[in-house]
């Protein structure tokens, strides 16, 4: 079972919380039911697999290494349909996922 950390306080609130109160992005995103709930979704899918390896068995996650400016990043999308990726770096120690971002996909604009 991966243990999730959130190093960015903003992003911790909006997840443990479902609501952010300074950060712009986030304080939108807590208002928006279906984003939050494909959150959760996620969230509880990354929780679920022993190794960071397992991830890319979940196809719903379209997990990826990112490379270029990223590089060193990997990211998952929140939800089928949705243009935000959870950005986070991998770290095998206990195999923890330290969570990053919330970034709109280069893809999708």
């Amino acid at each position: 079972m991966l243990r999730i950390e959130c190093e960015d306080i903003e992003l911790s609130d909006l997840i443990l919380r479902g609501r952010c109160t300074t950060n712009r992005l986030y304080k939108k995103l807590s208002s928006n039911a279906s984003f939050k709930t494909d959150l959760a979704k996620v969230l509880k899918k990354m929780k679920m697999v022993n190794n960071v390896s397992e991830l890319k068995d979940i196809g719903s996650l379209h997990y990826e290494p990112l490379v270029g400016d990223l590089l060193g990043y990997s990211s998952v999308r929140i939800g089928y349909k949705s243009k935000y990726r959870l950005l986070f770096t991998e770290h095998e120690e206990g195999i923890v996922i330290k969570l990053i971002t919330i970034s709109e996909h280069y893809g999708d604009k």
